[in-house]
């Protein structure tokens, strides 16, 4: 394993156990009392199961907290799904040079992803929606595009074309037939946003979970943090467990979207430089202080994995966050351990009662209905 960067020093130890919470050493007076109740909902938002798990001295206010936290969710998904003919996305003008004046959630999303397209130099892109689109259709189809309809893709992609003003929320595009693709940001900003629905409703001790990105609060009563595995879906890789509170947890990889061309294993994240997919495995995850900059960094990370030599840079621009990056290792059989990178804080986040393996004893498999620990991963 390898380390780079400084250590993480920002108050953020959490992640996601729905029932159980992490059980480190730790003065027993300083852990919240194990009372009240821990209420679980679940429903379908962005095409995923959103999880939401709170601590509670009220059911009632639980389940209203929770329906909050849906709703606000539901909020985020139909202003950046491209994927709902009358998001405030897809309603956006094709043509060039119409400035256009967006809503708050689309204008947030586009406020975070212009500072980490700034803080990564490109790797991250939320204006790669034409390729993105033409490279899904592969993924569902199993037949690649046609070389001339990448180049007409790549002429119409790149945050290059955008003109964003964040002081006048106004949006314009330099050519026609610019799509934005919100896929490396939207789920990490709409667990965030659910998780501070939850906490304005007087509940502090919650986590939501949507798909590969979480977001959490204050530790579970009796417990030291939330507990979340961390599974990259690389072969050789016997993943982690963490125990966090107050951030927010994204996991990148190519384990559920990808297709095989001419021999190329090609993922869904688009590297912006070469306007192509990622070739071959790999699984990020990223820790940080809220889910739109742990989901943007995952996805950066993913297409570019040498940013992780400018972890002092990143931080200066996008605040405290550690990260884990999984490649197989070079040349080796399955069987072999990965190439696991790590940022020099990234050990302090693990869960400090589980075994070599990365896993706790007894742990039964990572599943998203498994009462003890919510997995990370996508």
């Amino acid at each position: 394993m390898r380390r780079v960067g400084t250590t993480w020093t920002a108050a953020l130890l959490g992640t996601a156990s729905v029932l159980l919470g992490c059980s480190q050493e730790r003065a027993s007076s300083a852990l919240p009392k194990a009372s009240g109740v821990q209420a679980s909902f679940t429903q379908l938002v962005m095409a995923s199961p959103m999880r939401v798990t709170i601590d509670t001295q009220d059911a009632r206010d639980a389940r209203s907290a929770a329906s909050a936290a849906f709703a606000r969710a539901v909020q985020v998904e139909n202003a950046l799904s491209d994927w709902q003919p009358n998001s405030d996305v897809c309603r956006l003008p094709l043509t060039a040079d119409k400035p256009t004046v967006v809503a708050a959630d689309l204008a947030m999303a586009l406020d975070r992803s212009s500072e980490v397209q700034k803080a990564t130099e490109g790797a991250f892109d939320p204006a790669l929606g034409a390729l993105t689109r033409i490279w899904r259709e592969a993924r569902s189809t199993g037949i690649p595009p046609t070389e001339a309809s990448i180049a007409q893709a790549r002429a119409r992609s790149g945050w290059s074309h955008v003109r964003w003003s964040s002081n006048t929320q106004t949006i314009t595009f330099d050519c026609d037939g610019v799509r934005l693709d919100f896929g490396g940001i939207g789920k990490g900003l709409a667990a965030t946003e659910a998780l501070r629905a939850i906490e304005q409703r007087g509940c502090q001790t919650a986590l939501v979970s949507l798909d590969g990105d979480i977001a959490c609060g204050a530790a579970p009563f009796g417990r030291a943090g939330w507990r979340v595995d961390v599974d990259s879906g690389v072969d050789g890789d016997a993943g982690c467990t963490l125990c966090l509170t107050n951030c927010a947890v994204s996991t990148s990889g190519d384990r559920e979207q990808w297709v095989d061309v001419s021999a190329h294993h090609l993922a869904h994240i688009i590297e912006p430089r070469s306007q192509t997919p990622r070739d071959g495995r790999f699984g990020v995850t990223v820790v940080a202080q809220n889910g739109a900059i742990a989901d943007a960094l995952a996805t950066a990370l993913a297409a570019r994995p040498t940013l992780i030599e400018r972890v002092s840079e990143l931080r200066a621009a996008l605040g405290s966050f550690e990260a884990r990056l999984v490649t197989p290792e070079s040349g080796s059989a399955e069987a072999c351990p990965a190439h696991i990178t790590v940022t020099s804080g990234w050990e302090a986040l693990v869960a400090k009662d589980v075994q070599a393996s990365g896993r706790s004893p007894a742990a039964a498999p990572p599943s998203a209905n498994h009462a003890g620990t919510v997995p990370s991963g996508r």
